[in-house]
């Protein structure tokens, strides 16, 4: 048989690492954290702030802001095409109104731009309330993307066509057009005449808006089948 045994090793903790304080009998041994450990710890501690600061109040952009930036870019380029071939309509508009990341977008560009007139949820204030039934330049969604991008001189109300890409005036037009009956606190009272927003004429086949008697027409066929 092997004489080679293991040599006993004291590994009691040496009286220098222990701390001084005791507890019931119980003393603490000192253990101190690898240095990598506190390196990391440390520089998480100084990174977070500096993180905040970039990317929820400086010009850092979080993920959300992102893809809402990327989807602005991709609808700019198809309003171009639109643009060009001259068919923004109510319709254009409406469509954008069920695009979630458009709405975004017309939400931070208004509250960037039309906040300090018309109030953060569209109540009103040096400009008039966007949330009633009340109008003073047309209730139809095409002409709160003309009032817009034409904007009211006279009133001190910028056309914005000089300040916003094309997509941005549609995505903040069709947000405005989604404000109508949101009910805000501490509404403006009504300005204008009371005028009530009219469905977008139905798209006949082919892409072109139909006429009151293709609409007619198609109401018809729909009620005899």
């Amino acid at each position: 048989m092997s004489t080679n045994q293991p040599q006993n090793i004291d590994t009691t903790p040496s009286e220098d690492h222990l701390m001084d304080h005791s507890y019931d009998g119980i003393q603490e041994y000192d253990n101190p954290l690898p240095g990598w450990w506190l390196a990391i710890f440390w520089a998480s501690i100084i990174f977070a702030p500096l993180y905040i600061l970039y990317f929820h109040f400086g010009p850092g952009l979080l993920s959300i802001d992102r893809y809402d930036r990327a989807m602005m870019i991709a609808t700019e380029r198809q309003m171009a095409a639109i643009l060009a071939m001259g068919e923004i309509s109510e319709n254009t508009l409406v469509d954008l109104m069920d695009d979630p990341s458009m709405m975004n977008g017309g939400k931070k560009i208004f509250t960037a731009k039309c906040a300090t007139c018309h109030g953060m949820f569209g109540e009103g204030g040096i400009g008039p309330n966007l949330t009633d039934e009340f109008w003073l330049h047309g209730a139809q969604l095409m002409d709160v993307y003309r009032t817009v991008r034409e904007g009211v001189p006279a009133k001190g109300m910028l056309a914005w066509e000089r300040q916003l890409r094309p997509a941005e005036l549609l995505a903040v037009s069709a947000h405005v057009g989604g404000l109508l009956g949101s009910a805000p606190p501490n509404a403006k009272a009504p300005q204008g005449d009371q005028v009530k927003r009219l469905a977008p004429e139905p798209i006949a086949e082919g892409g072109e808006t139909a006429t009151d008697g293709e609409a007619g027409e198609a109401e018809a066929t729909k009620a005899d089948a």
